[in-house]
C-alpha cells in the first residue's frame, strides 16, 4: 500500500469504519465493549431440506443465570444452543425458534421427507456431541409436537444419520473397552501391563467363573480380585494407555466408538450394535438403498492409542454382526464415507498417517463395492475440512483453509483443480464455518471482517443473506483491516492484516498489538470468528492490531506448513518480526508502544520472542507450551513433539533442538513485563509449564504476573465460561495499558444481561 498523508489516512480509516458498521441501526454507532461478548450469537450447524425449501440452524447464545443485580461474575452465565427454522420460499420470513430451555441442541439432521428433525441434545454442562456429558439423540416433529428422546446410552450418543425410509437412525456411542472384551473376547494386541498374561477383563471373567472372593488379606487370587475391583471403581486410577489425558480430566479408561442401529416407531426394539470385535468404529451413514451402513474403523489388532490408520467398512444389515472392508491401505486414514446421490460411488476423506502434522486431507471416490480410489483433490495444496455431495453428478462441495480465507469449493475427478464458489466478502477473505446442500440450494454460515456469523444461501447462482445472527452490530463501530505481504530472504511470502484503532484524530499515533495464532498449523484471516470480538475490542481500547500467518501455518500448502519442522522458534519469530517492521511503516503506529500476545503455540512464540527481542513493552502469554520436555509428559497433544521435531525428549538427538527451541531455557533473558494466563484444567498443553515460567521470572526478580482460571481447559477463549472469557479480554488490555498509553474510545453505558434474543433477528 503506498504511503498516505497522515490526515488522509485517518479520514480513510474513519470512512471504512462507518461504512462497515452503521447500516440498519438507529442513533450514533458506539464502540465494541467487553459486555458485547454476551450478546454474540453464533450459527454452529446448518442443515437444508432435501427440496431446498427451508434451513435448520443451531444458534449458540449466552444466558445470565446468576444474580442480575450485582456485578456479573464467572459462573453467572450459561451457554445455550437452540434450533431455528428459516423458510426460503418466503424472502421476508423470520427465523422460527424450534427448541428452548437450558440445553445445547446441535447436529440437526432432517428426515428424508423433511417432516422430522433428529438432533443431539446435551445438558447445560455439555457441548457438541459431548458424550461424557450424557448427550443423547432426540427427534422433533416439524408439523407440531414435542421433541422425544430416542437414545439412552450410558456414555451418550452423537452423529445421527437417517435411513432412506426414515424408519431408523445410525448413531455413534462410546463403550468401555472392558464391556466390549466381555462381549466379543480379547483384542488383537497383547496385554500391556508388565508381567500380565491376560487382559484385565479376561482376569475378571476368570475370577468370577472361579468364584474368587475379593479380599485384601486373602490369597494372591483374592488380593488381585480386590485390587481389580478398586481400579474398576476408578479409585485408584490405573493408567494403562499412553494417551490418558483428555481435555480437562484424566481418561485412563479406553472407550471405543461403536455404531448402533436405532429403530424408530412405537414398537421399535432396542438399539442394535453393528459389527463385532474390539474395533473403534465411527462416521456411520446409510447406503442409498438402506440395506447397508458404511463407516470408518481402526484395526482391532493394535491398541487404538497406537495407530492413526483407518479403513472403510460396510455392514450389511442382513448380517449386522459382520463387516466387510471396502478400502484399507497401510499408512492412510480413510474417514467420513458419504454415498453419492445415485448410490454407485462413495466419497470419503483420506490423509497419509506417516506425518499427520503436515499432511492434508483429500477427497477420494470409490465404487460402493470397494476398489482403488480416484482422488478429486490434492492434499498437498488444500487440506479438506467439511464436504458434501452437490446436486450435480460426481461433484463434491468442500471447505479448506487458503490464504486467510476458508472458501467453499467445488471439485470432481473431471476438473483440473477445485473451483472457488465463495471466498471474498467486501474485498477481504471470508470464512465458511459450516454448510449444507439441499436440492439446488447451498446454505452456509459465514464469518467476515464485518460480521462473525451470517447465514447465506445460493440458488441458481444467486446468493443472498437470510439470517444475521447479530443485527445489533449495525449500532457498533467495526474496524476494517487491510492486507499486506512481506517477502522473506528465503523466498517465502508472509501474509498479514492490520487493524487501526478507533477514535484517532489527525496527528495521533497509537500502540499496536502483535497477535499470534496457535497450532502452530492454524491460520488466521479477517473472518476469524474466534478472534473477531477480541480484535474489535482492542481497536475500541485504542490499540491497533497486526496478525500474520508465519511459516508452519495452514492454508498455504504442505511445503509452507512443513517449513517450521524442527524450528518452532527462530524461523516463525523472524517472520512475525518482519511483519511488525512492515506494519510500523504506517504513520499511525508508534513503534515505541508495541505489545505482544498469543495463545497455545502463540503463547510459546510470545515467550520465545521476548527472550530474544526487547522491542515489546509488555507481553501476555496464554495457555502456552514453554518447555517441550515437560509438554511431552503433561499435554494430551504430546505427539506434536515427535511429529514437529523428529525426536522425543529422552533421545540424544533431541537435546540440541530443545536448547534451540525451548522458551524456558532462555527465561533468564526475559526482561519484558509478562502476564501469564492459563486454565487450571488445561490438559492439552498442561499447566505446570506456565508455573515454571512464572516461578523462574519471579525468582529472577522480573516483572511477571500469573493468572489461573478455575475449571477452565485449553479452549477457555473459545468455549469456556463466558464471564471468564470477558475477564480474559479485559485483563489482557488492562495489563497492556500499564506500560503503553492508548486513546480509548468512550464506551457506551451497557447493561450486562447475557441476552441477545430480542434484537437477534432469531426470536
Amino acid at each position: 500500500m503506498p504511503n498516505l498523508h497522515r490526515s488522509s489516512f485517518l479520514l480513510l480509516v474513519t470512512l471504512m469504519t462507518m461504512l462497515t458498521s452503521h447500516a440498519v441501526g438507529s442513533g450514533d454507532p458506539t464502540p465494541i465493549t467487553t459486555n458485547d461478548l454476551l450478546r454474540l450469537r453464533t450459527i454452529r450447524d446448518v442443515e437444508v431440506d432435501r427440496l431446498g425449501r427451508f434451513v435448520i440452524v443451531s444458534v449458540e447464545s449466552f444466558e445470565r443465570t446468576g444474580d442480575a443485580d450485582g456485578p456479573i461474575r464467572p459462573g453467572d452465565c450459561a451457554i445455550r444452543r437452540h434450533l431455528f427454522r428459516i423458510d426460503l420460499e418466503d424472502v421476508d420470513a423470520t427465523p422460527r425458534q424450534l427448541t428452548f430451555g437450558d440445553r445445547r441442541d446441535s447436529s440437526p439432521e432432517l428426515s428424508p421427507t423433511g417432516d422430522r428433525l433428529a438432533f443431539v441434545r446435551a445438558g447445560e454442562s455439555g457441548s457438541d456431541d459431548d458424550q461424557d456429558a450424557g448427550a443423547q439423540i432426540w427427534i422433533l416433529p416439524l408439523d407440531g409436537g414435542e421433541a422425544r428422546q430416542v437414545t439412552r446410552f450410558d456414555d451418550g450418543a452423537g452423529r445421527p444419520r437417517w435411513s432412506p425410509d426414515g424408519a431408523s437412525l445410525v448413531v455413534e456411542s462410546r463403550r468401555p473397552l472392558a464391556e466390549i472384551i466381555r462381549e466379543d473376547g480379547a483384542p488383537g494386541w497383547a496385554p500391556t501391563r508388565p508381567g500380565r498374561v491376560r487382559h484385565d477383563e479376561d482376569d475378571r471373567v476368570q475370577s468370577e467363573a472361579n468364584g474368587v472372593r475379593p479380599d485384601p488379606g486373602g490369597t494372591l487370587a483374592e488380593v488381585r480380585a480386590w485390587l481389580e475391583g478398586n481400579t474398576g471403581e476408578r479409585n485408584p486410577r490405573l493408567v494403562d494407555r499412553i494417551a490418558f489425558q483428555g481435555e480437562k480430566a484424566i481418561e485412563e479408561r479406553v472407550r471405543l466408538r461403536q455404531i448402533y442401529l436405532v429403530p424408530l416407531g412405537d414398537d421399535a426394539g432396542p438399539p442394535r450394535r453393528l459389527g463385532r470385535g474390539v474395533v473403534d468404529r465411527f462416521d456411520p451413514t446409510f447406503s442409498v438403498d438402506g440395506r447397508s451402513v458404511f463407516l470408518a474403523a481402526r484395526s482391532g489388532k493394535v491398541h487404538p492409542d497406537e495407530i492413526l490408520d483407518a479403513r472403510l467398512e460396510r455392514v450389511d444389515l442382513a448380517e449386522e454382526a459382520s463387516s466387510t472392508v471396502i478400502l484399507e491401505t497401510v499408512g492412510w486414514a480413510f474417514t467420513d464415507p458419504i454415498p453419492g446421490p445415485d448410490g454407485s460411488l462413495i466419497a470419503f476423506k483420506g490423509r497419509p498417517s506417516d506425518e499427520p502434522f503436515y499432511r492434508g486431507s483429500r477427497i477420494g471416490l470409490i465404487p460402493v463395492a470397494g476398489g482403488e480410489p480416484i482422488w478429486a483433490t490434492d492434499g498437498g495444496e488444500l487440506d479438506v475440512g467439511d464436504f458434501e455431495w452437490s446436486n450435480e453428478a460426481a461433484k463434491i462441495l468442500f471447505t479448506a483453509a487458503n490464504a486467510g480465507a476458508v472458501p467453499l469449493y467445488a471439485a470432481s475427478p473431471a476438473t483440473i483443480e477445485p473451483v472457488e464458489i465463495v471466498r471474498i466478502r467486501d474485498g477481504l477473505p471470508t470464512q465458511v464455518e459450516c454448510f449444507a446442500v439441499g436440492g439446488d440450494v447451498i446454505a452456509w454460515a459465514e464469518s467476515s471482517s464485518a460480521n462473525p456469523s451470517v447465514l447465506r444461501v445460493r440458488n441458481d447462482g444467486i446468493e443472498r443473506p437470510v439470517f444475521d445472527a447479530n443485527p445489533w452490530l449495525a449500532d457498533r463501530l467495526v474496524v476494517r483491516p487491510t492486507e499486506g505481504w512481506v517477502d522473506r530472504p528465503d523466498g517465502r511470502r508472509i501474509q498479514y492484516w492490520q487493524l487501526p484503532p478507533l477514535g484517532m484524530e489527525a496527528g495521533d499515533t497509537a500502540p499496536m498489538i502483535l497477535a499470534i495464532h496457535g497450532g502452530p498449523s492454524a491460520m488466521w484471516g479477517p473472518g476469524e470468528a474466534t478472534m473477531w470480538l477480541e480484535w474489535q475490542l482492542s481497536a475500541s481500547w485504542g490499540f491497533g492490531v497486526v496478525y500474520c500467518n508465519p511459516r508452519g501455518s495452514g492454508g498455504y500448502g504442505e511445503a509452507f506448513q512443513r517449513a517450521n519442522h524442527q524450528d518452532w522458534g527462530p524461523g516463525p519469530a523472524s517472520d512475525c518480526l518482519a511483519v511488525v517492521d512492515a506494519a510500523c511503516t504506517r504513520e499511525w503506529v508508534d513503534a515505541d508502544r508495541l505489545v505482544i500476545t498469543g495463545g497455545s503455540y502463540g503463547g510459546y512464540l510470545t515467550a520465545w520472542m521476548i527472550a530474544h527481542d526487547d522491542r515489546f513493552k509488555a507481553a501476555v502469554a496464554q495457555r502456552g507450551v514453554y518447555d517441550l520436555g515437560t509438554f511431552y509428559g503433561e499435554g494430551n497433544a504430546f505427539r506434536l513433539v515427535d511429529w514437529a521435531f523428529g525426536g522425543r525428549p529422552f533421545e540424544p538427538r533431541f537435546r540440541e533442538l530443545i536448547e534451540r527451541n525451548n522458551p524456558f531455557d532462555d527465561v533468564a533473558d526475559i526482561k519484558t513485563p509478562l502476564l501469564v494466563l492459563h486454565g487450571e484444567q488445561d490438559l492439552r498443553t498442561g499447566v505446570s509449564q506456565s508455573a515454571m515460567m512464572f516461578r523462574a521470572l519471579r525468582d529472577l526478580g522480573r516483572p511477571v504476573e500469573y493468572v489461573l482460571y478455575p475449571d477452565a481447559g485449553h479452549d477457555l477463549s473459545r468455549s469456556g465460561d463466558p464471564v471468564q472469557r470477558m475477564d480474559r479480554l479485559d485483563r489482557i488490555l488492562e495489563f497492556f495499558t500499564r506500560f503503553v498509553t492508548s486513546k480509548r474510545a468512550t464506551p457506551p453505558s451497557t447493561a450486562v444481561d447475557g441476552s441477545g434474543t430480542d434484537d437477534s433477528g432469531a426470536s
